[in-house]
């Protein structure tokens, strides 16, 4: 994140946000709407891992005033993430998205290397 931006590498985008890579520390950024998160690849992969099979779960579900109604908590006590259907529905493209670009990444240099 704190590198010169044409290291950045955007993998898959939506109106709402976007899941890119800096390709000189393999950092991923999750952006979506006013929350930045930020992983290595394993740990991109288990948080949309977790948040896709939860989505539907009754434990995250909770209606609130502003239109979500599936409410994960973070790890920090005072911070959750709230989504609706919709929201949950475009993160999930950016994810699936991003995935078959990582794979054909994978691929390729699989290939090259042969």
């Amino acid at each position: 994140m704190k590198h010169k931006e044409s290291y950045f590498r955007v993998l898959a985008e939506s109106e709402n946000g976007y899941i890119g890579e800096c390709e000189c520390c393999r950092e991923f950024n999750f952006a979506f709407k006013t929350v930045l998160l930020t992983f290595q690849e394993e740990e991109l992969h288990q948080f949309f891992a977790w948040l896709i099979s939860s989505r539907h779960s009754l434990e995250y579900y909770m209606p609130l005033h502003h239109g979500r109604n599936r409410v994960f908590a973070s790890p920090h006590s005072n911070l959750f993430l709230t989504y609706s259907e919709e929201e949950l529905d475009e993160i999930t493209h950016l994810y699936n998205e991003t995935v078959i670009l990582l794979e054909a990444q994978k691929v390729l240099l699989s290939n090259r290397m042969n």
